[in-house]
């Protein structure tokens, strides 16, 4: 990309964790925001934790899960229950356009860090809440994870083969996690355009559930219009379509082929080739082909760098822009942070705290880069 990137000047205090909240900040900082994730030792990302390599010392900032998540972001300690702490997160808010979290319902609001509280400090900031069930009604305070987003949604019940039980995407994939991230990022754009034109920010209040359902418009409005019609989850089959599936070839690789009029003998025709062999030969015919690729395929294939898999300068694997700018993916111009890499740094350049200042912090250990003992 050649340029300054289209957020650039657009700065953004992250809260987020793991997928929903990390991944949202993680596109603003691609596309330019200066993003400051906070943590602590008395809290970190659980992601560092899910992907700890080792027992080895420093292993909190060697997870490859938490590197692919957080790339382009500098990295803050600040313990978000201390009053310090809580008192710092305060003064940064007034030189920030933006807050991403999804915490717990009424985790920032117990500490003072919510939406009403920030705002009277800065009136312009959007405050992206990201949650299971949203901000109000009452399942907010329910704890949920991908398998149970894809069960409350909707898409579970649809995902699977007919006779069979429903399916969820798995921790792999946690479908509804990777959905609110692309909605949550453009709605923040939006919102900081507006809160620049108008000097008003805004509460953002997403729910994952309600966006996962939202995916599924028609199917709810198809039941809605014939309650007493039972689901019957399909599989690969799609109605009006004549023939849809996926074959086993030669080489012991699947193929996807989606058919006009169905063809009996198909099975057996991708059976006696080489998976690549069977898709020229199927496109060769107009009919709609294509290998399954795993994650190795998707690396390997140069056509999709930066979009969908690239790596740090560590060599880590990160997660790609869903889209290109300029004709180009993601820039990674610095890996995902060590804990609190950039404390002193952001301190001092944003809220001019000196050496003082810093050490008085460190001795009582609100910006401490060791995890507590409890933290493994």
């Amino acid at each position: 990309m050649s340029g300054a990137r289209p957020l650039a000047g657009v700065r953004v205090l992250d809260f987020g964790l793991l997928t929903a909240g990390a991944n949202t900040s993680a596109m603003l900082a691609d596309l330019g925001a200066d993003v400051i994730k906070i943590e602590s030792g008395a809290y970190l990302d659980p992601f560092r934790v899910v992907g700890k390599p080792d027992d080895n010392d420093g292993w909190w900032n060697r997870s490859p899960q938490f590197r692919f998540t957080n790339r382009n972001k500098r990295g803050l300690a600040l313990n978000l229950k201390d009053s310090d702490g809580q008192r710092v997160i305060r003064e940064l808010a007034a030189h920030c356009d933006v807050v991403v979290e999804n915490f717990r319902r009424g985790v920032l609001d117990r500490a003072g860090l919510g939406y009403a509280d920030l705002k009277k400090i800065n009136p312009r900031i959007v405050f992206a809440a990201i949650s299971s069930q949203g901000d109000t009604g009452p399942e907010r305070m329910n704890v949920s994870f991908g398998s149970t987003l894809d069960a409350t949604s909707g898409i579970a019940a649809m995902t699977g083969y007919e006779g069979e039980e429903p399916r969820i995407s798995g921790m792999d994939v946690n479908y509804p996690d990777q959905i609110v991230s692309l909605f949550a990022t453009g709605i923040v754009i939006t919102a900081v355009m507006d809160a620049r034109r108008t000097g008003r920010g805004a509460f953002l209040d997403f729910s994952q559930r309600e966006v996962a359902s939202f995916t599924l418009g028609e199917e709810i409005l198809a039941a809605s219009a014939n309650p007493a019609k039972p689901l019957v989850r399909q599989g690969n089959r799609q109605d009006g379509v004549a023939q849809q599936d996926t074959y086993k070839c030669k080489d012991g690789r699947w193929i996807a082929v989606t058919l006009a009029q169905a063809d009996e003998n198909l099975a057996a025709f991708c059976a006696a080739r080489d998976s690549a062999d069977a898709v020229v030969a199927l496109l060769a015919k107009g009919i709609a082909a294509a290998s399954c690729n795993d994650g190795l395929d998707l690396l390997k294939d140069r056509a999709l760098a930066g979009v969908t898999l690239e790596r740090d300068d560590k060599g880590g694997l990160v997660k790609g822009l869903p889209y290109r700018l300029d004709g180009r993916g993601i820039r990674i111009d610095r890996p995902a942070p060590d804990l609190g890499q950039h404390t002193e740094a952001v301190l001092r350049e944003l809220l001019g705290y000196d050496d003082a200042a810093l050490a008085r912090l460190a001795d009582t250990g609100v910006t401490s880069t060791t995890p507590n003992s409890g933290e493994t």
